[in-house]
């Protein structure tokens, strides 16, 4: 099939793109210029290089395409509406071409974030149905676009012609992409920080089951479906990263970072970005914070049940 990528210099756009490649699929993809340099491109498919603002790109891009991954995000040099409006917009605007162009399946990547992260939600297990959460309570621009993101797909596809699937990953990570806050490598050694004490779960998702999954939806083509991408199997947040590090083939100490240490971080560097003139608008700190300390589980079963999906990379990690 010919499948257009958006996003494709993210980490999960180039594992999908390794996937599809793998089973046969011609690609088209959305490369933002801002983010690579064109002379590091190692991709022998057709690239459009542009970004979610570029409209005009858009009737071009979806023409003669059977099947539109949409993993782009837009973040770089946005600030306040206009980041609202550039991946809403923006997905909207691809989502009209492509049922223009009759393309036939549209996969949209979104967020277990869009469930929030409200302490009501801890030590329960969400699935699909679970309500979107409120503006007042994503408390970060990011998973608050997404939730509008995804209510306006809900409202349009009994228009399209076209499959409307999303898909909600948790926290991604690779071989290369600590599942950490940061990864900090210190006169040979590694240290990774994690926000609070490392014993709650975190939904650490490989992008290699994310890809996975996208290619088990291309096959079987399952009709306007929701999906968590989340793992099957859950360690506490500390442990997980140190059997990342013995799988990779070297040691990681875990640096535990207080929340009351990170609040004293932010506010430094919004302190430093005003004196420099910079915007210091962004995530909250109570949003930092609750992303590391949570102990939210979501159920993956829909994906396992409906397309025979695991999380084969997670699982790895998990059972060493």
């Amino acid at each position: 099939m010919r499948i257009l990528l958006t996003g494709f210099s993210g980490t999960l756009g180039t594992a999908v793109a390794r996937e599809l490649i793998g089973n046969g699929h011609k690609l088209r993809v959305l490369l933002h210029g801002a983010a690579i340099d064109a002379r590091n491109v190692d991709f022998d498919g057709e690239i459009m290089w542009g970004s979610l603002l570029n409209y005009h790109l858009f009737d071009q891009m979806t023409k003669d395409i059977d099947i539109v991954v949409h993993c782009a995000w837009e973040g770089r040099g946005v600030a306040g509406g206009m980041f609202e409006k550039a991946n809403l917009d923006g997905t909207m605007y691809l989502v009209e071409s492509a049922e223009q162009n009759k393309v036939k399946t549209f996969i949209h990547i979104s967020s277990v974030g869009v469930y929030g992260l409200s302490r009501s939600l801890w030590n329960t297990v969400i699935d699909e149905n679970q309500p979107l959460v409120s503006k007042e309570d994503s408390l970060n621009p990011y998973p608050w676009v997404k939730v509008l993101i995804e209510r306006k797909l809900e409202e349009v596809k009994t228009r399209l012609s076209m499959n409307l699937i999303v898909l909600r990953p948790g926290l991604l990570f690779s071989d290369m992409k600590a599942p950490a806050k940061k990864l900090i490598t210190f006169r040979g050694k590694q240290y990774g920080l994690l926000v609070g004490s490392g014993k709650n779960h975190l939904p650490y998702m490989h992008v290699d089951d994310v890809a996975e999954m996208i290619s088990m939806i291309i096959n079987k083509s399952p009709q306007n479906g929701v999906f968590n991408c989340v793992p099957t199997t859950y360690l506490p947040a500390g442990e997980f990263l140190k059997k990342w590090g013995k799988f990779h083939g070297h040691r990681i100490r875990v640096i535990k970072l207080p929340p009351f240490v990170l609040r004293i971080m932010t506010w430094l560097i919004q302190r430093l970005k005003n004196i420099m003139g910079r915007d210091s608008t962004g995530s909250s700190v109570d949003y930092q914070i609750l992303t590391g300390v949570r102990d939210v589980r979501y159920s993956a079963e829909k994906a396992v049940v409906t397309l025979g999906w695991q999380d084969g990379q997670t699982k790895l990690i998990c059972e060493q």
